[in-house]
């Protein structure tokens, strides 16, 4: 029977492709896998990279706690780790393709669920926000990631150091820590807005021309899709800290309360950013507007005090014969005086009145 199924290419785009059903025992033999797999055991202490066939022994046993993190996962290995651990067909479907808004699902065997970390050198990059989905099980954890990401990274090195208090707890903690460090990598987000609003107002107050207004508006569409992925997330953390969900200890729920908390404080002050962003293109177009002002201003009186002037120069322009000033031997300093004298009085006047300030 063929089934349709995703798998991801080596520069991380996910197609389609028509694949039949793998043979597990064959494959376990046959191929490589690019995954990374820790082993907690009580008594014996953590083991990494364990290969397939090892974990398919160890799987039944008690007291046994399995991490297997897919960087840059391909539908095969995927595939083979979904059956090994029995998932259900549509947490693998979910564990290939990418989602694109953080959920969590409910199975038999397990909790999907499916995060996004908002990277601040994706967003200066004008990139979509990384997706983490986790499996989490009974004793199980499975990860999967397209890239890199700094919490999986930071939750392997302190594995590494105290795998009994981490793994050792059950994969629900593993799970908390790194959700955990998750959302402490957003506050990388509140130092960068910060800066940039700062840079923002400084360059509006000193030059707001038109680049200033466009980092304006550029600042604002990231921080509008900062809360397209943090609103979401947050619902789905109050869950995790307050649903009777299945395969999380009752015990754990006030360690992702207090990550409920961090991340709403997290979302609450990107809101106040977005609000400081649209005070602040309001202030840029009052400032160009009164600069548009002072220069209609400064127009407007210097028009002014011309205006008598060149009607004075108008009526001594005008060609008819009997204009006894025209044959005066000091007509001519008498007027230029005159208009001298009468545009001086003008501006004496309006500034006593404070058009010049």
């Amino acid at each position: 029977m063929q089934t349709k199924l995703a798998y991801v290419s080596p520069e991380g785009t996910f197609l389609t492709k028509a694949s039949s059903c793998i043979n597990l025992n064959h494959t376990l033999r046959s191929e490589v896998m690019h995954l990374r797999t820790f082993v907690y055991e009580e008594g014996q202490g953590l083991v990494t990279d364990v290969s397939l066939t090892d974990l398919a022994t160890k799987i039944g046993q008690t007291g046994v706690t399995f991490w297997i993190d897919f960087p840059r996962p391909e539908v095969a290995e995927v595939q083979k780790m979904g059956e090994l651990f029995n998932l259900h067909p549509l947490a693998i479907e979910d564990l290939i393709n990418q989602q694109y808004r953080p959920k969590i699902d409910t199975y038999d065997n397990g909790l999907m669920i499916v995060l996004r970390d908002a990277d601040v050198d994706r967003i200066q990059k004008s990139l979509s926000a990384l997706e983490l989905d986790l499996f989490l099980g009974r004793n199980f954890l499975i990860t999967v990631h397209a890239e890199r990401m700094e919490c999986i990274e930071v939750a392997r090195a302190r594995l590494n150091g105290s795998a009994a208090r981490i793994l050792g707890r059950g994969p629900d903690y593993l799970a908390h820590t790194i959700i955990d460090l998750l959302v402490d990598d957003n506050l990388q987000l509140l130092s960068w807005l910060d800066e940039e609003i700062n840079e923002l107002e400084e360059a509006i107050f000193s030059h707001p021309d038109k680049a200033a207004l466009q980092h304006a508006t550029k600042l604002r569409k990231n921080i509008i899709y900062l809360q397209r992925v943090l609103g979401p997330q947050l619902e789905l953390i109050r869950r995790l800290s307050g649903d009777d969900l299945p395969f999380i200890k009752k015990s754990l729920r006030v360690y992702f309360r207090d990550v409920y908390d961090n991340l709403a404080r997290i979302n609450d002050l990107v809101f106040t950013y977005r609000e400081m962003i649209s005070t602040d293109m309001a202030i840029h177009q009052a400032l160009v507007s009164n600069k548009l002002n002072e220069i209609m201003k400064t127009l407007t009186i210097i028009a002014t005090i011309f205006l008598p002037l060149t009607f004075i120069a108008s009526i001594y322009g005008m060609n008819f014969d009997v204009m006894p000033e025209l044959r005066a031997p000091l007509g001519y300093p008498v007027v230029l005086g005159v208009m001298a004298l009468l545009g001086g009085l003008m501006s004496w006047w309006f500034k006593r009145r404070g058009w010049f300030e």
